[in-house]
């Protein structure tokens, strides 16, 4: 089911006259959550064409797309454009780096491998204000009666996430396999909090590696178009 939908998706990236560079499931299933009414989350990290960015048209960073691969249940999947991905990459946007590294590529490439090695590399303190904003978010969802308990599991593993990142330098993404209580989460937090204070990551990452990166993937898009 999953590679039938990035086929699709891929298709529609191509339909938009923009190149898929790689897809990769993100959601419950890159944690290793994932049960039978999860969702199929999949980003597809696509190129516009050099060209049209060259004449000054303008290019969507992010697309959004429904997929109905014909058993009447609709997919919402997402797409982000490489230059808005290195940009969120750069301000240490916690989305930017899971889209970037994530453990289950469905649709592979040396650029996906090139971009996550990079990512590996660069982590840094810049991204603890992105991890610990995602994971108030989603403790929000506890407002919801039918969402109780999901909202705590999600944001546990993002704070275990930023944890790890930020005191051993390590992207890991670990399942949390229990309903944590709110207490248990405050902890966490406070111990994530603690993590950025005695980091020892750099304040922010190399920005000139990933302009480079851009750069060279960019001029390799118009020399394909000749």
């Amino acid at each position: 089911m999953i590679e039938d939908l990035a086929d699709l998706m891929e298709g529609q990236v191509r339909s938009m006259g923009m190149r898929a560079l790689y897809i990769s499931c993100v959601g419950s299933h890159m944690w290793g959550m994932q049960n039978r009414e999860s969702d199929i989350d999949l980003v597809a990290v696509y190129a516009a064409h050099t060209r049209s960015i060259l004449r000054g048209q303008r290019i969507s960073p992010t697309i959004r797309q429904q997929i109905a691969p014909g058993r009447g249940v609709i997919y919402d999947t997402m797409g982000w454009e490489i230059g808005h991905l290195i940009n969120q990459l750069i301000k240490g946007n916690i989305n930017a780096i899971w889209y970037a590294s994530s453990p289950l590529v469905v649709k592979p490439s040396i650029i996906q491998e090139e971009l996550s090695a990079l990512v590996k590399d660069n982590l840094c303190r810049e991204s603890y204000r992105s991890i610990k904003g995602m994971a108030q978010s989603q403790m929000k969802s506890e407002d919801k009666p039918a969402e109780a308990g999901k909202g705590r599991r999600t944001a546990l593993r993002t704070i275990n996430f930023g944890i790890r990142l930020l005191r051993q330098g390590r992207i890991v993404f670990a399942p949390v396999l229990h309903t944590p209580g709110a207490e248990e989460v405050r902890e966490k937090m406070s111990e994530l909090d603690y993590a950025c204070e005695a980091s020892s990551l750099p304040d922010g990452l190399d920005e000139e590696v990933f302009r480079e990166f851009l750069l060279r993937l960019r001029l390799e898009g118009v020399q394909d178009s000749e």
